[in-house]
């Protein structure tokens, strides 16, 4: 998962678009609207020290075709049975894991077989179905690929 990490004096508004899932430039950026899409989540009115000395992720999952994938997260951040590609949330990896769960009972009778970063023709990450994501594993991967066969 690529993770953007703020330390205690480097926070710029134009880095949002980077990390934050709904900010597309640097035009009109606030503190707000970054943290709109953020697990766990916020409410207004939000301050820099939100975001200093913390990991926040950004990426998303592909799951190959029959598979499906669950996706639980700082919070309350949950999601079920996705399939396709889905953009994920940006967690605060300092309040907690990202866990991403092949679903094999979901995806019956396909069965999973690895985990790989950036797609379907990326490198294997691993072939057990639960990869737990922190601001140490995976940090500079995007995309995270889900094999089913």
């Amino acid at each position: 998962m690529a993770v953007h990490t703020y330390g205690t004096t480097n926070i710029s508004f134009s880095s949002f678009d980077t990390w934050a899932n709904n900010i597309s430039s640097d035009s009109n950026v606030t503190m707000n609207n970054a943290l709109a899409a953020a697990s766990p989540s916020n409410s207004n009115p939000t301050a820099a020290s939100e975001i200093r000395d913390n990991n926040w992720f950004y990426g998303s999952i592909q799951v190959s075709s029959g598979g499906f994938v669950d996706v639980a997260g700082p919070g309350s951040y949950s999601l079920a049975d996705q399939t396709g590609t889905v953009a994920l949330k940006n967690c605060n990896l300092d309040e907690g894991n990202l866990t991403l769960t092949a679903d094999e009972t979901a995806a019956y009778p396909k069965t999973f077989v690895r985990w790989r970063a950036g797609g379907s023709g990326g490198s294997q990450i691993q072939t057990g179905t639960t990869l737990t994501l922190n601001a140490a594993t995976q940090a500079s991967t995007t995309v995270f690929y889900a094999e089913f066969t």
